[in-house]
């Protein structure tokens, strides 16, 4: 019941500051909003926002994590309150700073998303597209594009998923495994399901067929 409760306040409360800085950002105070964020993070989940990007993913998963796994609360307000650093330091100009906080909240809220762990009143999904779009004009480092990869899959988007892993191929970025692995769950959707995600059964087969010949050139 502690947790629960802990767990409901930490929200809530992350709501309240997402309010206030958004409020301050309109009074073009980005610098204090930033403030309050990282104030925030610090009392609240002993995390700073510097900490927070210096560590990998899974690090800072592993930091948010109860009983061995994370807890999804935990990582849907880090999540959120970095894409509201991102848009303050946007606005500042500060575009090296604001791109990887998009980029991790972006991997963050997939990562929910793809081990159900959505929480709810959170429009984690939401926050994707918003992340999607303001990631778009900009060139996506591999773990990103990774994400987007995955995601695209999880939401049906098949022809999207496979032009993103022919560009993690064309980078280095991923296994001949992972490639077969994706065509072999590709296999097993329905042609109704391959159609809505943008390839008919004979386009997934040729691109089968074209990741196992490109696969056989890079031995």
């Amino acid at each position: 019941m502690f947790e629960r409760d802990y767990l409901i306040r930490l929200l809530t409360q992350a709501g309240q500051v997402i309010g206030k800085a958004m409020g301050l950002r309109e009074h073009k105070k980005q610098k204090e909003a930033l403030d309050l964020i990282d104030e925030f993070l610090g009392r609240e989940l002993r995390l700073r926002s510097r900490l927070a990007m210096g560590l990998t993913d899974e690090d800072l998963l592993s930091m948010l994590s109860v009983t061995g796994s994370p807890n999804a609360e935990s990582v849907a307000v880090v999540s959120a309150l970095l894409q509201q650093e991102a848009d303050l330091l946007s606005d500042l100009g500060q575009t090296d700073e604001s791109v990887p906080r998009y980029a991790k909240a972006f991997r963050l809220n997939v990562y929910l998303v793809r081990n159900d762990m959505e929480v709810e009143d959170w429009e984690v999904r939401g926050r994707i597209t918003e992340l999607m779009d303001v990631l778009a004009p900009y060139e996506m480092d591999s773990k990103t594009k990774s994400a987007l990869w995955q995601w695209h899959e999880f939401n049906g988007e098949f022809a999207a998923a496979e032009d993103v892993l022919y560009e993690l191929q064309e980078e280095d970025a991923i296994s001949a495994e992972d490639g077969d692995a994706f065509y072999a769950r590709m296999s097993t959707c329905d042609d109704a399901a391959l159609e809505t995600g943008g390839l008919s059964r004979s386009e997934m087969e040729e691109g089968r067929r074209q990741w196992g010949a490109l696969m056989k050139e890079n031995v």
